[in-house]
């Protein structure tokens, strides 16, 4: 958190305004926990930083996604279609890439264009703290580190 330190004694208010982005970051009301997670991991994991992806997965786990999931999620060896897609439509966006009409097709077909919101909105909100780390540089701290998935 050395990045928040750092913004908050420069401009406490911008820190402050960055905060009101937390409540966005949880909005789940159609997807599946292991879906919803499945892509938030997937994007902050392909924005290559280690210390986020381990929040993400601690996030998961909270919310009862289990271990062998989060693993398989994390190899990009899930075997559920949904998961697949989930993960999929996370690392397109971190890459910068448009997931492509027929993926995102197969997600409004599952969940309507309201998961498909949500999918979008879960993605956005996980890439925004490796992003603003990489901006002010403390990008080191986006380094790999080995993940713990057990509790």
């Amino acid at each position: 958190m050395d990045y928040l330190r750092f913004a908050a004694e420069a401009d406490p208010v911008a820190v402050l305004k960055f905060g009101l982005l937390q409540p966005a970051t949880g909005h789940r009301r159609v997807l599946s926990p292991k879906v919803f997670h499945a892509a938030r991991i997937a994007a902050t994991q392909t924005a290559d930083c280690g210390t986020c992806v381990q929040i993400e997965v601690t996030a998961a786990r909270r919310a009862g996604v289990t271990p062998e999931a989060i693993r398989a999620i994390l190899a990009g060896a899930a075997e559920e279609r949904a998961v697949q897609d989930a993960v999929a439509f996370g690392r397109a966006c971190a890459r910068h890439e448009d997931p492509g009409d027929t993926l995102r097709n197969r997600i409004i077909a599952r969940y309507g264009d309201r998961g498909l919101v949500e999918l979008s909105l879960a993605v956005t909100t996980a890439l925004a703290y490796p992003t603003m780390k990489r901006a002010l540089g403390y990008a080191e701290a986006c380094s790999v580190v080995r993940v713990d998935v057990e509790p």
